[in-house]
């Protein structure tokens, strides 16, 4: 931004175990052109060098925060430690294994200047292990895509909250990319608490979508890691069945305001949830030498009426009795892999 320092963002940073990560996380930051910014780095009782990594950045802006490890179903109360130590009026979410392009703050800040918006978020890119980034556009970007302009922008207020909701809308909004104007986050309460290993993302975003207008940049605004230590691919199972009951409680909550059509559309979304969620956890397996294991949950994704995903599976299903994992079929393909190239 020129012209001004423009308003303090608070980027607040939740990391655990990312040694190998959290330092291309703070750099990507410190590349900022948007100069105005404090990033709250709160380690969640890392047991590897997390925090030394981070102590050798000597900026006044860079804060760390330490607390005894709570795990990923007190990752709410973490968001909010951060806030509480926040400064901004605009605050950023950016996790230790994620990172951003330079002009993440100097693009998006601008547009709070209308008041009426209050979220404002990008296109992500997948990065693996190693740093390489997927080459082939991700299936959530072409859905975006097609979506109308009315939940992209939230506007008029609640048209993104159905959407928000669905299964789609799970991957929706990327954190990494996201801006908040702090206001209407203290408004809801702060990041929302959902009982049990739910994603703090969601719905946090579903209840601001009732409140305010968003603003969507159809361009690179940060990051997303890809790799088999991280906390969606370790709780992935759980994750997916506590996101599940939130999303079907909140459609059937007067406060969410979705027509009776909405919340059938909302339940038929989430049917199909559990074929997808066992793909995952086959193409984990096959990394981890789980074979047998593999094949059980390839086996129930084959079920699945989703050509795409019965194609996957199959070939999943298939590379294990052939001693191989799908990493390689993956980076053929484009996308970024769970498992580094170690050759």
């Amino acid at each position: 931004m020129t012209g001004g320092v423009g308003p303090a963002v608070s980027i607040i940073t939740p990391t655990y175990n990312h040694e190998w990560f959290i330092g291309p996380c703070i750099e990507s930051v410190l590349s900022q052109t948007y100069p105005n910014w404090e990033q709250i780095i709160v380690d969640d009782g890392s047991t590897d060098r997390t925090r030394e990594v981070v102590r050798r950045y000597d900026d006044p802006r860079i804060r760390l925060v330490e607390q005894p490890h709570r795990g990923i179903e007190a990752l709410a109360s973490t968001y909010n430690r951060a806030l509480s130590e926040a400064d901004g009026s605009l605050i950023a979410i950016l996790e230790g294994d994620d990172f951003w392009p330079a002009d993440k703050l100097a693009t998006i800040v601008p547009v709070f200047r209308d008041l009426q918006t209050i979220l404002a978020f990008g296109e992500v890119q997948d990065v693996d292990e190693n740093g390489e980034f997927a080459k082939r556009r991700s299936r959530t970007s072409r859905r975006r895509a097609q979506l109308p302009r009315s939940i992209l922008f939230n506007d008029p207020v609640r048209s993104s909250t159905p959407h928000l909701l669905s299964v789609s809308g799970q991957t929706f909004i990327a954190p990494s990319t996201v801006v908040l104007r702090r206001e209407a986050l203290e408004a809801i309460g702060g990041f929302q608490d959902v009982p049990g290993e739910c994603p703090v993302d969601v719905p946090t975003f579903a209840r601001l979508s009732l409140i305010g207008k968003f603003h969507y940049f159809p361009k690179l605004l940060g990051y997303r890691r890809h790799h088999l230590s991280s906390a969606t691919v370790q709780h992935l199972d759980t994750m997916t069945n506590t996101a599940r009951g939130f999303a079907l409680h909140a459609s059937a909550d007067p406060l969410f305001g979705l027509t009776e059509a909405e919340r059938t559309s909302v339940e038929e979304s989430w049917r199909s949830v559990h074929f997808a969620a066992e793909f995952w956890l086959g193409r984990i397996c096959l990394i981890k030498g789980q074979r047998k294991e593999a094949r059980k949950h390839f086996a129930m994704a084959m079920k699945s009426q989703e050509t795409l995903l019965v194609i996957a599976a199959s070939t999943g299903w298939t590379l294990s009795w052939l001693h191989s994992d799908m990493e390689g079929l993956a980076r053929l393909a484009g996308r970024a892999t769970l498992l580094a190239d170690k050759s």
